[in-house]
């Protein structure tokens, strides 16, 4: 009996470390955008920095809305973001164009339901 209570109390001891190890990251909080995919098509999508490189921030399926991460290595720096979305099974590519995302920012992106143009607008 005493062998099985020492392996819970070291078990409970690991689920507590475990579970406040995410509170302890430093620095700004990522930016949010709600992708929109009004498209009939899935979409890859991109957040493009002032660096020039882009970064894949996850994929949305046809009329679906995601939540997405853009990590603040993306959004450092001028806070100018290009969300690009690449839509399945082509290989188009759709812009937003050049926006402000500061880190913690909030914005809704929708690509159209024709999946050749994207709206940006703030959250309401």
């Amino acid at each position: 009996m005493r062998f099985h209570v020492g392996r819970v109390v070291v078990l409970v001891a690991v689920a507590i470390s475990a579970a406040c190890g995410p509170f302890r990251r430093s620095g700004p909080p990522d930016a949010v955008v709600f992708f929109k995919n009004d498209s009939p098509d899935q979409a890859d999508v991109y957040a493009i920095g002032s660096g020039g490189a882009a970064q894949r921030i996850g994929t949305v399926f046809a009329g679906r809305t995601e939540i997405l991460r853009v990590p603040t290595s993306v959004t450092g720096g001028a806070n100018r973001v290009n969300i690009v979305a690449r839509i399945f099974p082509s290989s188009r590519v759709v812009p937003s164009g050049p926006f402000s995302l500061a880190p913690g920012d909030t914005m809704n992106v929708t690509l159209a339901a024709d999946g050749k143009m994207m709206s940006v607008l703030p959250p309401r």
